[in-house]
């Protein structure tokens, strides 16, 4: 009885894993108006699981003032706008999430946003 050896790493039978792009892709943004307090932040905070970076870093750092993971290859981040006051919760991902799962961050970016500017729009409603 003869027992078949596994096929070779990197053989055909083995398919590679999937490859991540190298570059995060914008799937949406939520831009909102915030004096962004500490009352702010803690709100957002809470809202989103979004941990804050806020304060000026001594060494340069690839992170933005917030970032909140919404899968293995998707975060939530917060940015800085062009002006004072001016700031954008962005879904990036490096994959391809459900365009249902999507819709979902998007409201809840969008719902976060809205407790800190009332004027800021539902996705979907205009």
């Amino acid at each position: 009885m003869s027992i078949a050896a596994p096929p070779p790493v990197g053989s055909s039978a083995e398919a590679p894993p999937p490859r991540r792009a190298h570059r995060a892709r914008t799937m949406f943004s939520v831009p909102f108006s915030s004096p962004m307090s500490d009352g702010d932040v803690a709100r957002l905070a809470r809202t989103l699981d979004l941990v804050t970076h806020l304060h000026p870093k001594l060494h340069p750092s690839p992170t933005g003032p917030g970032v909140v993971r919404l899968d293995f290859d998707s975060g939530l981040f917060l940015v800085r706008g062009a002006n004072e006051g001016e700031w954008a919760l962005e879904g990036r991902t490096w994959a391809d999430p459900l365009p249902q799962t999507v819709d979902e961050w998007h409201l809840s970016a969008a719902v976060a946003a809205r407790q800190l500017d009332p004027t800021v729009a539902l996705p979907g409603k205009g």
